[in-house]
């Protein structure tokens, strides 16, 4: 089929591919997707159906293939609005048939080129729908856009089984920004003149991280061609209460509190003065980017001081974090060679450039974030699973260093992942303990 429009990747999904390299046509790329269930309220079949249309119809990207064009390159190639419905729906007898379907359909490696990054398991009794599973992969969407995929997708379902137009509710609110649309602003002259600006926030950044890394070299060695990701988590009340009193006391935002205890761990194993953290940020800077459900999360460099009094070292890493917030959309070959030339061996090193994702109900909802996001849906607000380090099973590839939080005020879910040649795979568990520790002493 001929897609109705066709067009260059987004800056944002560039940066996804970038990271993720060969990992986004592997087996292994499923343990990125995001999965949800959401109530069927009863519908038929058919309203189910007419509603998951609906949605496809207002979000380009989810009926978006990638295919690859040349080495590195892919492009954006928009389908016809529920043309190949059928595609992206699976249907199941309610109960266990059901449930295996949605744990099969969170397992799909989607095949970008040609296959749309999305699908729906309709659990079905007696000719309604009771739950329905939506599975999607992560270069289509992110936290926050899952959130809306949810919130968009009910709204259409409501309007369905009430007669009336999808979203003529919505009328006088922004319409979602499409990726095409975000790719061709990109490129415009007024795109041009703001990745000018993020250019230089980036030099300003890495140069005093390299400035504040200069007595410290890394170890050395070359990284392996087929590297091992290796995963450990710690579910914690004590740290979410703890960030949460801390943050509150100081003024400054609770991820700015918890990127502050990771640098600190990132110090002890590295023997770092400070680190540099590449922070993701929502990168929403529009009411249209807010209402859309694509990719938008990108990177953008975050200094954590290392010494010193932890109200001063708080309060520089909150302000370097949202200074950033404003710059993240910045063409990743662009980034990548700027931290080259600015960083020089430093470049790529755990103390120079690990990922940090942080997520919170503001991002993904409240209901989304009593569980990890993942298809393994870690329940990490139920003290059962607290108070000890859980490692999850080896996988080929990944990013080279990751952190993440998922924060509740009465729980947090504390991620660290790396590639098992590097100091921080055999440490990672004691570095979630000493996160923990930090924010504990911190609270008093």
């Amino acid at each position: 089929m001929k897609p109705t429009r066709r067009g260059p990747l987004t800056c944002a999904q560039r940066e996804w591919f970038l990271d993720v390299g060969i990992d986004a046509d592997s087996p292994w790329s499923s343990a990125a997707n995001f999965t949800g269930v959401v109530d069927g309220a009863g519908a038929p079949v058919g309203v189910a159906l007419a509603a998951i249309g609906d949605l496809l119809d207002r979000h380009e990207g989810l009926r978006t293939l990638l295919p690859v064009t040349g080495p590195g390159l892919r492009e954006q190639h928009v389908l016809p609005a529920a043309e190949r419905l059928g595609e992206v729906v699976r249907v199941a007898p309610a109960g266990a048939e059901a449930d295996a379907a949605i744990a099969a359909a969170a397992a799909t490696a989607f095949r970008l080129g040609e296959q749309q990054p999305v699908l729906f398991v309709l659990a079905v009794a007696a000719g309604a729908v009771r739950r329905i599973g939506i599975v999607a992969d992560h270069s289509a969407v992110d936290g926050w856009g899952m959130r809306v995929l949810r919130s968009d997708f009910l709204q259409a379902l409501r309007s369905r089984m009430g007669g009336r137009a999808a979203f003529g509710g919505l009328q006088g609110r922004p319409a979602p920004e499409q990726p095409l649309e975000t790719a061709e602003w990109e490129t415009s002259a007024p795109g041009r003149a703001h990745a000018e600006r993020a250019e230089a926030h980036w030099r300003r950044q890495l140069g005093a991280l390299r400035d504040g890394l200069s007595s410290w070299r890394p170890d050395g060695g070359t990284a392996p061609a087929d590297p091992v990701l290796r995963s450990r988590w710690l579910a914690s009340a004590h740290a979410a209460r703890a960030a949460q009193a801390v943050a509150t006391r100081a003024g400054v935002p609770v991820s700015a509190v918890y990127l502050t205890a990771f640098g600190s761990a990132i110090g002890l194993v590295e023997g770092s003065p400070c680190a540099g953290v590449q922070a993701l940020a929502a990168n929403r800077l529009s009411a249209g980017t807010q209402a859309s459900v694509r990719k938008a999360v990108m990177p953008v460099p975050v200094l954590v001081p290392g010494g010193g009094d932890l109200t001063a070292r708080l309060a520089a890493t909150a302000s370097n974090q949202l200074h950033g917030h404003r710059f993240a959309n910045l063409d990743p070959a662009r980034a990548a060679a700027i931290s080259a030339e600015v960083l020089g061996e430093l470049a790529g090193t755990g103390a120079a450039a690990a990922r940090f994702n942080y997520i919170d109900a503001s991002i993904v909802g409240s209901a989304a974030n009593s569980r990890s996001l993942g298809a393994e849906a870690i329940p990490f607000t139920d003290p059962a699973v607290q108070d000890r380090v859980t490692e999850q099973p080896d996988r080929p590839g990944g990013s080279r260093y990751i952190l993440s939080v998922q924060h509740r005020p009465a729980a947090a879910l504390m991620t660290i992942a790396c590639h098992g040649d590097t100091a921080w795979a055999p440490a990672a568990g004691d570095m979630l303990r000493h996160v923990e520790a930090v924010l504990v002493r911190a609270a008093g």
